[in-house]
């Protein structure tokens, strides 16, 4: 367990040190597909782009829009025809274009060459171009390129997020929109439930429109609303195969879909486990409603929720309240598992639970998707924040079990977490690029996954120790007094019961000792044990003691039937068949060892009796005294009952005695009628 804890760290610690540098690069195999950032990896340059604020004039066009016989798919429409579109640029939209124009930047950020901002101030911007703006690049395809690296006609086009709508053009012609649309006129105002920041496009480039050994020009019609990293920024920008792209899109939704079931299965198993083992604790439950929060959380940032609900702006509502939620039901989790839940620990998880139920509810009445984010922007600080005070949690709880391993999972997700405040920042200090929240469930989800293993390992241990504890003990008892032991649900100290008691007594053992070899006498005692021993388990006994050559068993405690008596005296009469058969058994002539067995039933004491280092579960009391005395009274062969335990017994009615008799008994003022007792008859 150490060692896979140590590699889990050392991978964890690895791709912290790498994210900086190689996964918001998106360094990809150029073999299969052409890369269309500026900025392929740092300090390399890339696909050339020019950029045009504003919407673009439209341009006459007669007849209907086709994409051609190859793609039955597109269905015709009589589309607007915009002049930043056209393969050719008309005099009208020739100026104003922006060379050299930075993608996976937005572009209220992006610099000139004197590193001036081009458009530092968005409401400026929104005032003056409606919030509009067109990119544009040329892209050559070399039928080379369709048969070695691309290997299909079928190209895909995929463009990462984009804030917040857009509409794509290949050679003039329409193939795809996320928020706006075909028809969506020049410098329409969208509403927020048309806005789609964070949604990966996939657009399908039709065969027909590919021009190969002669330039194709994208274009590229962006809407943002909100600065909220307008343009196209952040992500992968590429064209590929359609096969390609599928898997890519496929694996992405894999992805989502992977944290999904993980999560909601360490959710319901964590809280099968715990349920298991630790029906006290609150702990389960906080995590296995976080699971949920999480799951939700994940689905509400696939791509698979796009074509489930299309309304943006109440997609990252839900997010946002699922990932609020989260850390709610994370932070109670820590706290639970840490077992600090008091004083002042307990007074400021109110209030965290306040100001998180406060922020929960705030989500679904703020009004825009700008003021949605911001609040969603600055309570990733609190999550932050409460992620940094789980420090100190942790370390008060850090002798609790699989601890270390929970707390480094929380460590990896905040620092993931940070990662995504940062690139949403988009500071010049901070070169990522990339989202990598789902890494962040990933890791804590394992982190929990390491924490259940381990701790099922010690399960495991403790469940081998009272499998070991049961046989021990199942030496002593019959198997349900064991489990009523192993249960704990014997009372501490002694109460009063009525005990059948049964004491009995090897004749013979003392002159077989004196002529046998130390060695061959306990070995016959041991075998004539072990038979007695089993016969006594089988009517449901406590066996007491082994006393020298004697057993003392007791049956009432710590279950209690109405059959106690019954069951004392045809174990009894069993026990005196069985030494038959144990002296055939060892090779001995008959009647070499032979049983004296007294039985008596009364009130007793039963319990834990001795001292807090030392005690014996046993009976004492007027009534076992008397079952000795029976028994040292009696005759070989025979079992002398007393009257008490014959008549709880069941009487004539079910035992069969060749004669009674009145004895006088040591410490007893009045003679004790006993029955010598041959047969017991079945009852039910």
């Amino acid at each position: 367990m150490v060692s896979l804890q140590r590699h889990f760290f050392l991978i964890y610690t690895f791709l912290f040190l790498i994210l900086p540098i190689s996964l918001p690069a998106q360094v990809l195999f150029t073999g299969q597909i052409l890369d269309l950032r500026t900025q392929k990896s740092f300090g390399a340059s890339g696909q050339k782009w020019s950029f045009r604020p504003g919407d673009s004039p439209l341009v006459k066009a007669e007849g209907k829009f086709s994409q051609g016989e190859d793609d039955p798919d597109f269905d015709s429409v009589r589309p607007l025809h915009f002049a930043n579109a056209q393969i050719q640029l008309g005099d009208e939209v020739k100026n104003g274009w922006i060379s050299g124009f930075q993608i996976q930047t937005s572009w209220d950020k992006v610099r000139d060459g004197d590193g001036e901002i081009y458009f530092p101030d968005f409401s400026d911007y929104v005032s003056k171009y409606k919030g509009y703006g067109w990119y544009r690049t040329e892209i050559l395809i070399t039928k080379e390129d369709l048969r070695s690296k691309f290997k299909s006609r079928y190209l895909t086009l995929r463009l990462g997020q984009i804030s917040q709508a857009d509409a794509v053009y290949w050679n003039g012609t329409f193939i795809g929109s996320s928020g706006l649309s075909i028809d969506t006129p020049d410098n329409t105002i969208l509403d927020d439930k048309s806005l789609f920041a964070d949604k990966t496009r996939f657009y399908r480039i039709p065969a027909s429109l590919v021009k190969t050994d002669e330039t194709n020009i994208l274009a590229i019609r962006v809407f943002a609303k909100y600065p909220l990293s307008p343009g196209l920024s952040h992500d992968k920008f590429y064209i590929s195969s359609q096969k390609y792209s599928e898997r890519a899109e496929y694996w992405n939704d894999f992805k989502k879909i992977f944290v999904i079931v993980l999560t909601l299965l360490l959710g319901s198993f964590y809280l099968y486990w715990q349920f298991l083992f630790r029906r006290d604790e609150h702990a389960t439950i906080y995590f296995s409603i976080g699971s949920i929060f999480m799951a939700i959380n994940t689905l509400f940032q696939s791509q698979i929720i796009y074509s489930i609900l299309n309304d943006g702006f109440w997609i990252k509502k839900i997010e946002y309240a699922a990932w609020i939620a989260l850390v709610h039901f994370l932070f109670n989790f820590v706290v639970q598992f840490a077992q600090v839940h008091k004083g002042w620990i307990k007074k400021a998880n109110i209030a965290v639970d306040v100001m998180g139920l406060l922020a929960f509810g705030s989500v679904f009445f703020l009004p825009d998707l700008y003021t949605l984010s911001k609040f969603f922007f600055y309570w990733s600080f609190v999550t932050i924040l409460l992620g940094l005070s789980l420090c100190y949690i942790i370390f008060l709880g850090r002798k609790i079990p699989s601890m270390g391993t929970v707390s480094f999972g929380i460590f990896i997700m905040i620092i993931l977490i940070m990662n995504d405040v940062l690139v949403e920042m988009q500071l010049d200090i901070y070169p990522g690029e990339t989202f990598v929240k789902d890494y962040a469930f990933a890791g804590f989800s394992v982190s929990v996954a390491l924490s259940i293993i381990g701790n099922m390992v010690a399960s495991r241990k403790l469940v081998e120790k009272q499998k070991e504890e049961k046989d021990r003990l199942s030496r002593y008892f019959s198997p349900e007094v064991m489990e009523t032991i192993v249960n704990d649900s014997i009372k501490l100290g002694g109460e009063e019961r009525d005990i059948a008691t049964l004491f009995s007594d090897i004749v013979g053992f003392t002159t077989f000792s004196e002529k046998n070899p130390p060695a061959v006498v306990l070995a016959n005692l041991n075998t004539i044990f072990e038979s007695l021993s089993e016969l006594i388990f089988e009517y449901s006994a406590t066996l007491d003691k082994f006393i020298g050559d004697a057993i003392m068993a007791f049956w009432g405690a710590p279950k209690k039937t109405d059959l106690d008596a019954y069951h004392a005296v045809a174990c009894a009469v069993e026990m005196q068949k069985k030494m038959i058969l144990i002296n055939e058994q060892l090779g001995l002539p008959p009647d070499t060892f032979r049983l004296r067995i007294g039985v008596n039933f009364g009130e007793a004491i039963v319990g834990n009796i001795g001292s807090v280092r030392r005690m014996d579960y046993t009976v004492i009391g007027d009534a076992v005294n008397t079952a000795a005395r029976l028994e040292s009274h009696g005759v070989p062969g025979k079992v002398a009952v007393s009257e008490a335990a014959f008549l709880a017994a069941g009487g004539d009615k079910f035992l069969k005695y060749e004669e009674s008799r009145e004895l006088m008994l040591k410490g007893k003022a009045e003679p004790v009628k006993v029955y010598f007792v041959t047969e017991v008859l079945p009852r039910t």
